[in-house]
């Protein structure tokens, strides 16, 4: 789980910011829930799902991504899985590690 990776995404220098349709409420509700460290935001009129074309079929519901942004906002890596979340983990484990590799040798 992300929550369970959150100290070692935070030492080499990433974070996590999760997007979903829900209120503000519903997100508050679910961080205490889930003892979330990151920030979950709230996209209810879905533009920043539509934006990253992972809005459900029918308009219906939300696709499961994961994306690898950097400084300049560029796109540096995704998974998209919607069922399979050990595919989300495994993403952010070899991110973790290639940025941790990374800052080791600058």
């Amino acid at each position: 789980m992300l929550r369970d990776m959150h100290a070692d995404i935070l030492r080499v220098g990433l974070a996590v910011a999760g997007v979903s349709p829900q209120s503000p409420e519903r997100h508050a509700e679910f961080r205490e829930k889930y003892q979330l460290p990151f920030i979950l935001l709230s996209d209810v009129e879905k533009f920043v799902i539509k934006m990253y074309e992972v809005n459900g079929p029918l308009g219906l519901g939300v696709r499961r991504a994961t994306y690898l942004i950097d400084q300049a906002r560029l796109i540096r890596g995704a998974v998209l899985a919607d069922f399979r979340i050990s595919q989300h983990e495994d993403f952010i484990r070899k991110a973790t590690l290639l940025s941790g590799t990374a800052r080791s040798l600058s």
